[in-house]
């Protein structure tokens, strides 16, 4: 366990890619989001919902990725196991994750006490990630987290593993799967389906329970490349 924990230290040395970068930009997001909706609050639109909380779970997808390349060959390099590393990286997310989902819910509350930041803006409490118990609640901005986190370490994997050609294979298979699923609920005429299935999840199925049965099939796949990865 100390050698987890001095890797995570070690992690913790490269700070601004994961704690400054992701709440700049999403401090950076809120700003704009804000005085947009000042200015549209003084011509009565009256309250407004925003995705500028999306940029902080992409910014985290691409810290981890950035890990992979960064510090997973320095790691090795001081003789640090390729299991040691991924456990500690694995730590390390899922406290951020805890922490960043906690403040996110915190700021949520002095966003619904202040309504709206005194004018009427829905950028942390967003309607369809709302739930009345707080320990879900921290727990619905705390999951997506845990995915984003795995998902940018796997990609970072395979660019490790395979390099550019490895990413664009990976995103060409994303997206023929995509448009396959697509033709096919298109040709069957299911979109009315579709819609009415995420319309019935509940806001704890769509944020903590859908994304908590990919991250473990992610996380099990991380373990499996990391081995295969040479630097």
């Amino acid at each position: 366990m100390s050698r987890v924990l001095a890797v995570v230290r070690m992690q913790l040395l490269n700070w601004p890619i994961n704690i400054a970068w992701p709440w700049g930009i999403l401090f950076s997001s809120f700003l704009i989001n804000y005085a947009i909706q000042s200015a549209l609050v003084r011509q009565t639109v009256g309250e407004s919902t925003t995705g500028g909380l999306l940029s902080i779970y992409t910014v985290v997808f691409v810290a981890y990725l950035i890990s992979v390349s960064q510090d997973l060959p320095f790691a090795l390099g001081l003789g640090v196991s390729r299991r040691t590393f991924h456990l500690a990286s694995g730590l390390m997310l899922t406290t951020e994750a805890l922490l960043y989902g906690t403040l996110l819910y915190l700021f949520a509350l002095i966003e619904r006490a202040t309504d709206g930041f005194g004018v009427e803006l829905a950028f942390f409490g967003l309607p369809f990630m709302s739930t009345s118990n707080p320990l879900l609640q921290i727990l619905v901005y705390t999951v997506p987290f845990l995915l984003f986190g795995v998902l940018g370490f796997a990609v970072g994997l395979v660019f490790k593993r395979w390099g550019a050609n490895g990413v664009l294979t990976l995103s060409v298979a994303a997206i023929l799967a995509i448009g396959a699923a697509v033709y096919l609920i298109t040709r069957a005429e299911r979109w009315r389906a579709v819609g009415g299935w995420f319309v019935d999840q509940s806001t704890v199925g769509l944020f903590i329970g859908w994304p908590l049965l990919l991250v473990v099939p992610l996380a099990a796949l991380s373990h499996l490349l990391i081995r295969r990865v040479t630097v």
